[in-house]
């Protein structure tokens, strides 16, 4: 993400009832190619839609049909929800079934592996490396390799699916959305949190830390100023915290131990703050006659549901974001 990427969604469906044309343009889709190694008769329409934004996908997919293929290695890593039908999965010699419910990430990422659909329609997240690599908090100096997943091909504990389920679902509606719901921040601030989630529902090599290993040293107040300098300017569009290390001139792991021992919180937390800050001053400038409601300013802040917003609001405020627009409406405030 960051101020170098696109934040324009990008949407596409394609339909068709030749099973080997669908798996086609999933290749194409995937980068990668795909092999049927079991002939099939669809039973209705292969339908593939997808909703992009740079290097986050949301793949809906149905197959309806029983068909088994081989596949190339895929970079991304991709999360897989099985919403109906079931599947089975062959990858480095570990194999896996999943049914209607299951959330998995199905094969390591740039391994081949081989599959069995049957009837499967399904939910796909597919999250490019550059993102992981950002929210895990690993910087541009750093050299992780390739993403591992540590517990190959295990599904979701039910409680982690569950929230996968809610979020992806969320993800997708707001994808669809057109106007303040679609904000760049919102959009940003969506994307961030579903590869965030990949990566604390699957234990992998990026967020993998060894307890005695050394820290990164003393990140002094000159070095917190720049990177605090740069969130208060750039806090109204996409901020990835690379952007941060970059601006501050340390890496983004010694950012991280930085902020923790001067502010309390994350570089990303201290950015939420500054943007509920701002949502808050303009919450007391606005002017509710003039249409201005709590919905805009929230989305324009990088809250996509006005609900989640009023919680975080109420928490921090000790009143409801309405209240505040409804009683310092149209004053003129100055910003502390």
């Amino acid at each position: 993400m960051g101020g170098s990427r696109s934040c324009d969604v990008v949407r596409s469906t394609f339909s068709t009832p030749d099973v080997e044309r669908g798996l086609e343009s999933l290749a194409s889709a995937y980068r990668t190619r795909i092999q049927v190694t079991r002939p099939t008769v669809s039973d209705g329409l292969y339908r593939y839609e997808r909703r992009a934004m740079g290097p986050l996908a949301l793949d809906s997919i149905t197959f309806p049909m029983d068909v088994s293929y081989d596949v190339e290695p895929v970079g991304p890593l991709m999360v897989l929800e099985v919403v109906s039908g079931a599947m089975t999965v062959d990858c480095d010699r570990v194999s896996s079934n999943s049914a209607a419910g299951a959330v998995m990430a199905p094969a390591q990422p740039d391994i081949p592996f081989h599959s069995h659909l049957d009837h499967l329609r399904t939910r796909v997240a597919v999250i490019e490396p550059a993102l992981l690599r950002e929210v895990a908090g690993l910087g541009r100096e750093e050299s992780p390799g390739p993403l591992r997943l540590l517990r190959q091909q295990a599904a979701a504990e039910p409680a982690h699916a569950a929230v996968w389920r809610s979020a992806t679902r969320y993800v997708w509606d707001l994808f669809g959305a057109e106007g303040a719901a679609g904000t760049p921040l919102v959009l940003d601030t969506a994307a961030r949190m579903l590869a965030g989630a990949a990566l604390a529902f699957f234990p992998n090599t990026y967020t993998a830390r060894e307890p005695l290993r050394r820290g990164p040293g003393h990140v002094g107040e000159t070095t917190m100023r720049r990177a605090v300098a740069y969130i208060d300017a750039h806090a109204e569009g996409p901020v990835a915290l690379s952007d941060i290390a970059a601006a501050a001139g340390v890496s983004a792991r010694a950012l991280q131990y930085g902020f923790r021992r001067h502010h309390g919180t994350s570089p990303m937390g201290y950015l939420r703050r500054v943007r509920l800050e701002r949502a808050h001053r303009e919450l007391q400038a606005a002017a509710p006659s003039d249409g201005d409601t709590v919905g805009v300013i929230a989305a324009r802040w990088g809250w996509g549901k006005p609900g989640n917003f009023s919680v975080v609001y109420r928490r921090a405020y000790g009143i409801s974001p309405s209240t505040t627009l409804r009683d310092d409406g149209g004053a003129t405030t100055t910003p502390s």
